[in-house]
């Protein structure tokens, strides 16, 4: 799997993350203690796989930045030769969505929490736990 851009409201520590990435090389994220490092590591987790690290499931409505009612994540990726773009949106009433296109594609290959989640699985080859 290839992430090529980030694109975030209101998840944990970001009010916006936006994040554009080369094709092909390695991504260094560097910066202070409590900067936010972990904190795009975690965006891109909750995006994949719906939950985080640091966040236990049950909780999931924590990933919603402090003071805000809702959060939505955008995540670009390519798997092989193909682009998809895979959606997330969470509020604290515990409406959580995801939505998988091809890019470029209005129609969905897959919507809705447990669907996302089993095409995700099939594409990655692994779910969340592993």
């Amino acid at each position: 799997m290839i992430i090529h851009s980030i694109r975030a409201t209101n998840v944990l520590k970001y009010a916006e993350l936006s994040i554009d990435l080369a094709d092909k090389g390695l991504i260094g994220i560097s910066g202070a203690n409590e900067s936010g490092k972990s904190s795009i590591g975690e965006t891109v987790c909750f995006a994949l796989f719906g939950r985080t690290f640091s966040v236990a499931e049950d909780e999931i409505d924590k990933v919603v930045r402090w003071g805000e009612n809702h959060c939505a994540v955008t995540l670009e990726f390519s798997v092989e030769d193909q682009r998809y773009v895979l959606s997330r949106f969470l509020d604290r009433d515990d409406n959580h969505s995801a939505k998988l296109c091809v890019a470029g594609e209005d129609e969905p290959l897959a919507r809705g929490v447990a669907q996302v989640a089993e095409r995700m699985t099939g594409l990655l080859g692994f779910e969340y736990e592993q």
